[in-house]
C-alpha cells in the first residue's frame, strides 16, 4: 500500500557528520549490511543485465558512492562478463580505502575517484557519454526542483541510468522503524524513517526524466522495500 502522504526531504544526520567520527563509521557499517539484507546488488545486476542485453559496458559511473563496496561487489559479479571496464566512483568526499580500489584493478577494472559535488561532475565539459551511470540510496536526497536538475544532468551524460531507492510505502515505513533488529545504531535508525519520508512511489522519477520519447523507461518496486528506475537511451 502506498502512503498517501507527499514527499518530505529533510537532512539526513550520516550526511553532517565528519568522516572519521564514531558513529558516522558505524553508520557506514549498518548500510553495507542493509544493503545485503535488500538484495541491492541483485536489483542492480538484473536491471544492467536488462539494459545492456549482453553488450559488455565500457564505462561506469556510479553516484554517491560512498566507501566503494557496491562496486566492488559489482566487479566481483561482472567483471568475467565485462572486462576491462573503466568505473569512476563519485561522491563529495573520498572515503574509499586503498585496498578497494586495489581490489577492484585486479579484477581487471580500472577504477578513478572523484571527490566533487555531483552537480559540479555534471557542469564538466570534458566529459563523454558514460555507458552507465547507476545510483543507490542517493536520488532521494534531492528535493523537487534539483532533483529535476539532477536527472536531466545525468541524462544528457549517459546511455543507461539506473538507481535504487527506497519506496515511499507503508511496509519500507514499517521496515525502517525495526531496523534496530539488524544491529543499526541510532544514525541509521533516524535516517532510514527520513529516507523512507523522501523515497518514491509509481512512476515520480519517470514524470521528471527528460524527453522520454527518446528513452525506454522503466519504474517499479524492486523488492520489499525499494523502488527501481531505469532509462535506457534508444
Amino acid at each position: 500500500m502506498d502512503l498517501s502522504l507527499p514527499r518530505r526531504v529533510e537532512p539526513e544526520l550520516l550526511d553532517h557528520l565528519d568522516a572519521h567520527d564514531p558513529r558516522a563509521q558505524r553508520s557506514r557499517n549498518d548500510l553495507r549490511r542493509l544493503h545485503r539484507a535488500m538484495a541491492t546488488l541483485t536489483v542492480l545486476e538484473r536491471a544492467l543485465d536488462r539494459a545492456t542485453s549482453g553488450s559488455p559496458p565500457h564505462t561506469i559511473v556510479e553516484l554517491g558512492a560512498g566507501d566503494g563496496s557496491l562496486m566492488l561487489r559489482l566487479a566481483h559479479r561482472r567483471a568475467a562478463r565485462w572486462p576491462g571496464a573503466h568505473v569512476t566512483l563519485l561522491d563529495r568526499l573520498n572515503l574509499i580505502a586503498p585496498r578497494t580500489l586495489d581490489a577492484v584493478r585486479n579484477l581487471g577494472w580500472t577504477p578513478r575517484v572523484m571527490a566533487m559535488d555531483v552537480f559540479d561532475w555534471l557542469a564538466r565539459a570534458d566529459a563523454n557519454l558514460a555507458d552507465i551511470v547507476f545510483a543507490n540510496l542517493f536520488i532521494h536526497h534531492f528535493s523537487a526542483e534539483p532533483l529535476a536538475r539532477l536527472l536531466a544532468g545525468i541524462a544528457q551524460r549517459c546511455r543507461v541510468f539506473f538507481c535504487c531507492e527506497p519506496r515511499r510505502s507503508a511496509l519500507p515505513l514499517a521496515g525502517s522503524h525495526l531496523i534496530g533488529l539488524l544491529g543499526a545504531g541510532p544514525v541509521t535508525r533516524k535516517d532510514a524513517v527520513s529516507s523512507v519520508h523522501a523515497g518514491f512511489r509509481g512512476h515520480e522519477l519517470s514524470a521528471l526524466w527528460p524527453n522520454p520519447s527518446a528513452w525506454l523507461l522503466h519504474e517499479n518496486s524492486a523488492g520489499l522495500f525499494s523502488h527501481g528506475f531505469l532509462a535506457i537511451r534508444k
